[in-house]
């Protein structure tokens, strides 16, 4: 312990293990009434090993029939490996964004490795489960799927039940739904980081309820009201509905961080006037102290003594904040005072960066933007008309339904992030977050990043998607946000694709003995059928924790690559061009070997020696596959 370290401001064991637990399983920890420490076991055994936890399950909400079964899925073993699509990829050398092609759970499984707590923003646009939005629980119920439910614990009259619901419209195959990717989102967000659900009438009070359990109750932000429409929609049978909502929690409210928006034109033509302190406390505007509008209060009432003498009687005025305050106001050179023919009036100044917001200053400590702070009520942003207009723009008629408007997400993007933060969507659909996203960094110059993913669901019979030769919404996905990069022609606006396939020896290696055939011992017997070395090298990334926008250098022709501070050795090599090819490479600390593709058994065991003659010990040696 340091000694100049302030013993009584130090936390107390507890205060650490509660924080710790805290943040790895924040629905099973927390403080009572008195203060005390309380853990709910049950919780806790759930984050463990659900199959053992004592959890009644009798209806939705936050004990629907199913919960176990969705915590389980989040955290089952992914048996999938991406594959890069150069010819669906748009500037895959320069760029930094990533579009996947597949089911969002096997993608966050994925990027749960290498992406770890590493993303800013989070926006996802799930289905509603409307009767319009087409969502049905998933309907595959397998042997396999009835076999885990009873080692989960379930009794046959609830795997009936869970069995029954799957392809039906339910509150529980809803939760059961969102639950495991909602799981894994909170592990890829930064600490600082944000996550925004859309959503509406028809599941905002479980997906709070969910939310809370996941992210923990301290960590909800707040609820956005978004006027998508005028109010002329019949979409309830008694009133028109013109809202929907936006959730927003974060990783740790400790660690919260909003930017405010950009002052508008209307604000800086409002505060228009400079004093002293205008580096500091921005333009300012001159506000009358005294007013008789606001409610009135004892305190409001006190005597003021102008410049040359004359008291202004409290029991004529109502000042707008008390003797404290005033006094404050005039020591900090606040307070202007002016004589026309009625008399002395008293003003207070306003400043522009004093409501709230986050200055940002450049390096010289110059305000560079001061702006409004966000406000719940998202009122005339953008209307669904203004997303599907987005989609016009780009396509020449509306191919999609409801999109989310690039102005509504540059809203979000404004308030969240800056410089080089990372955007995930894991509900891509037409691909507005990608559009908004390089849409923002046109116009601030920034360098934001996305990921996105969106399954291939085959887009309707006779929609006009599927007249205008899409055959599913991925393709719509991966088309708008090429055609919105060439619309704004400026930044990143290119995008490595990748698409989710099944890795067929693994499995092979789920089957029992008795599945096994001849078939599948000859694949075994086989070279990875992972079918190129640039598709082995991007999973070698993942395994490496490597953002899949990591670039490499080909040291060795389908051999030897340098990706980042790793070399990766995919083909077999002398040790002596090993040697040779990294001497000059000293950003390299690791070595990673995919031992399937190695033949030579004395490279194998002669490895350790060879790269300490590189300075690499034989800690930072990595066998894959």
């Amino acid at each position: 312990m340091s000694l100049e370290k302030n013993v009584i401001e130090e936390q107390s064991i507890n205060e650490v293990n509660y924080e710790l637990l805290k943040k790895q399983f924040p629905h099973a920890v927390s403080i009572d009434e008195n203060g005390r420490y309380v853990i709910d076991p049950q919780k806790l055994q759930m984050s463990l090993d659900p199959s053992l936890a004592e959890i009644k399950e009798d209806g939705y909400g936050l004990n629907w029939v199913g919960k176990k079964e969705a915590y389980h899925n989040a955290f089952t073993k992914n048996y999938k490996v991406l594959k890069p699509l150069k010819d669906d990829s748009k500037n895959w050398d320069e760029t930094e964004n990533i579009l996947i092609k597949g089911d969002n759970l096997d993608a966050l499984k994925i990027l749960r490795q290498n992406y770890f707590e590493s993303i800013k923003m989070i926006y996802i646009d799930p289905p509603y489960n409307t009767k319009n939005d087409g969502f049905v629980y998933n309907d595959n119920f397998t042997t396999s799927t009835e076999q885990t439910l009873e080692e989960l614990g379930y009794d046959k009259e609830y795997i009936d039940y869970i069995e029954n619901i799957q392809g039906a419209k339910t509150h529980s195959g809803w939760l059961s739904f969102m639950y495991p990717r909602l799981l894994l989102a909170k592990d890829l967000l930064k600490d600082d980081g944000l996550i925004f659900i859309s959503i509406d009438d028809n599941e905002v009070a479980q997906l709070r309820l969910l939310c809370n359990e996941i992210f923990a109750e301290e960590n909800f932000v707040g609820e956005f009201i978004w006027q998508k429409a005028s109010g002329n929609q019949n979409d309830s049978n008694s009133i028109a509905i013109s809202h929907e909502y936006i959730l927003c929690y974060c990783k740790s409210i400790e660690k919260l961080s909003l930017y405010n928006l950009p002052p508008t034109k209307e604000m800086l033509k409002t505060y228009n006037l400079e004093d002293e302190f205008v580096s500091t406390r921005g333009k300012h505007y001159l506000r009358n102290l005294n007013d008789f509008s606001i409610g009135d209060r004892p305190g409001l009432h006190y005597d003021i003594i102008c410049p040359d003498g004359t008291i202004l009687k409290g029991n004529e005025y109502r000042w707008r904040c008390d003797i404290h305050t005033f006094n404050w106001r005039i020591k900090e050179n606040r307070i202007i005072f002016e004589k026309n023919v009625s008399g002395w009036q008293v003003f207070y100044k306003q400043y522009i960066n004093e409501t709230k917001e986050e200055i940002i200053k450049d390096k010289n400590g110059n305000i560079l933007s001061y702006g409004k702070t966000a406000d719940s009520l998202l009122l005339k942003i953008a209307s669904t008309g203004d997303g599907k207009k987005d989609i016009k723009s780009i396509f020449g008629d509306a191919i999609f339904s409801y999109p989310k408007p690039v102005k509504l997400l540059n809203h979000l993007l404004k308030i969240t992030t800056k410089d080089n933060d990372l955007i995930l969507d894991f509900f891509a659909g037409s691909g507005a977050t990608a559009h908004a996203v390089m849409d923002l960094n046109a116009q601030d110059n920034g360098n934001r990043k996305f990921i996105c993913v969106q399954w291939a669901e085959k887009t309707p019979e006779k929609s006009e998607a599927k007249k205008a030769g899409y055959e599913t919404i991925f393709d719509i996905t991966k088309a708008r946000i090429d055609k919105a990069g060439d619309q704004i022609a400026k930044g990143d606006i290119g995008f490595r694709t990748f698409e989710i396939v099944e890795d067929q020896k693994q499995k092979i290696y789920q089957k029992s003995l008795e599945e096994v055939n001849q078939d599948d011992l000859l694949s075994l017997m086989e070279k990875p059928d992972i079918s190129s070395n640039e598709e082995i090298l991007y999973n070698l990334f993942i395994a490496e924790t490597l953002p899949l926008s990591t670039k490499h250098q080909e040291l060795i022709k389908d051999k030897l690559y340098l990706a980042s501070n790793v070399a990766f050795i995919l083909g077999d090599i002398t040790s002596d061009e090993l040697v040779e090819a990294l001497k000059d490479k000293k950003e390299c600390e690791y070595i990673t070997v995919y031992s399937p593709n190695i033949s030579n058994d004395k490279f194998t065991l002669e490895i350790e020696s060879n790269i300490s003659k590189l300075g690499i010990k034989s800690d930072k040696l990595r066998f894959r596959g």
